[in-house]
């Protein structure tokens, strides 16, 4: 709601400068706008409150770990080189580490917010349904195949590889500690010793919602505005490789996002009334 209402006070202010304020704010007052706009704040949060609940069911529903199968998979497709490894090595500069570490959360948080805003506050009603439509589709997916295909990611797995460079990412380590110890505490909790989870901190690599949602954010923005495109691209490709420098995701994994994230847009597009 919050994000909705800084997007309309950024558009009426524009709209002002085109003398088109007293229209716009019109569709703002209409009781069709009002109403969508709360569907979207309750199932916004109702989505949200599934994807986490699937997350940490992983363990429960599917306990078998394939990170090993997916370092392998990176490895064939990159003729024996591990992509992790290979990146590492390209970015291995100590300040271009500590720039990834310090900006990689506040992109992905940022490029949230900006899209709540934009998509929260536009005033057609195709455009914001078929948005939502193929952001839940893309969240619910994802969550589901977390559970048919479980990994924790690169640097649980493969610990050896990131702990020498904690000086240097510092900010990461630590989110992937609370990810860690969450996880633990949902285990802990299957073997009878209930302990304090947070619905949010749910532990999971194949596919990169992370990758994913940043080309969802890019196709739509590309379609809709002359400057999202560059913006969400440029963030998408921040994004992927910095999954990978930092041990969140394996390639694959980003691969799978972006694939994902194209066949939700397509979906989206798939109802006629969008089509129109």
């Amino acid at each position: 709601m919050l994000q909705a209402l800084i997007g309309m006070a950024i558009r009426l202010a524009f709209a002002r400068r085109r003398g088109v304020a007293r229209e716009l704010f019109t569709t703002y007052r209409s009781t069709e706008w009002i109403t969508d706009t709360l569907r979207l704040a309750i199932f916004s949060g109702l989505w949200l409150h599934t994807y986490g609940w699937i997350k940490l069911a992983i363990p429960i529903l599917h306990p078998r770990l394939f990170d090993q199968q997916l370092w392998n998979l990176d490895r064939a497709l990159c003729f024996g080189y591990s992509p992790n490894l290979f990146l590492l090595t390209i970015f291995s500069s100590p300040p271009v580490l500590r720039v990834i570490d310090a900006t990689y959360a506040d992109v992905f948080f940022i490029s949230l917010t900006i899209a709540g805003i934009f998509f929260g506050s536009a005033p057609e009603r195709r455009t914001r349904i078929a948005f939502m439509n193929s952001n839940v589709l893309l969240w619910l997916i994802g969550a589901w195949l977390y559970v048919a295909l479980p990994a924790l990611g690169p640097a649980y797995r493969f610990p050896e590889v990131w702990l020498p460079l904690a000086p240097l990412l510092e900010r990461t380590q630590q989110f992937q500690r609370l990810l860690m110890s969450n996880y633990n505490a949902v285990l802990a909790s299957l073997r009878g010793t209930p302990r304090p989870i947070n619905i949010l901190f749910g532990v999971a690599a194949f596919p990169s919602l992370h990758v994913a949602f940043q080309t969802l954010a890019f196709l739509w923005m590309r379609r809709l505005t002359s400057w999202g495109g560059t913006l969400f691209g440029i963030f998408a490709l921040f994004i992927f490789i910095g999954s990978i420098v930092t041990g969140w995701h394996y390639l694959v994994d980003g691969i799978a996002g972006g694939l994902l994230a194209w066949a939700c847009y397509a979906a989206a597009q798939r109802v006629p009334a969008i089509r129109a």
